[in-house]
């Protein structure tokens, strides 16, 4: 991937800074969704130092080079992951703590396919975007039970 990226800013002529090949790497290293703070965060960790600026610009930049993705979930701010090798897939996000997964489902696939087919439209990419409870915290299962429980009331 950091191969990737040289050539892809020495084709545009851009410079290829430490401070752009350090958050690249912990985009590029990490299995998870992340927003500019969890790379500022992570850069602190490593002993790095890029200001605010730098990290969404850079961010910015491996959007348009095509090397990350951004995702809106609806939580005030951006999360970007990997984008190279890898195979479209859609999110579930939890309200209550933030978790993001991510899931395929070739059903679901053919499903979208054929909705657009009946259209006339011409899908180029999508998002899948499910929002509800994970069962990974306390406070996330007694948003479930919550639910279930208005839910049976009505």
């Amino acid at each position: 991937m950091m191969q990737v990226l040289r050539g892809e800013l020495r084709e545009r002529e851009l410079p290829f800074t430490h401070q752009r090949e350090a958050i690249a790497q912990i985009l590029f290293e990490s299995t998870r969704h992340m927003s500019a703070d969890d790379v500022a965060a992570a850069l602190r960790q490593r002993g790095e130092h890029a200001g605010k600026a730098t990290v969404y610009r850079t961010l910015a930049l491996l959007v348009e080079l095509g090397l990350a993705t951004e995702h809106d979930f609806d939580e005030g701010f951006k999360r970007y992951e990997t984008q190279v090798g890898a195979a479209q897939h859609d999110h579930m996000i939890c309200t209550e703590c933030g978790q993001v997964s991510t899931f395929t489902n070739p059903e679901l696939d053919r499903i979208l396919a054929e909705v657009a087919a009946e259209h006339g439209f011409e899908a180029i990419t999508r998002q899948v975007k499910v929002f509800g409870t994970c069962s990974e915290t306390a406070s996330c299962r007694d948003a479930q039970q919550a639910y279930r429980s208005v839910r049976s009331t009505s």
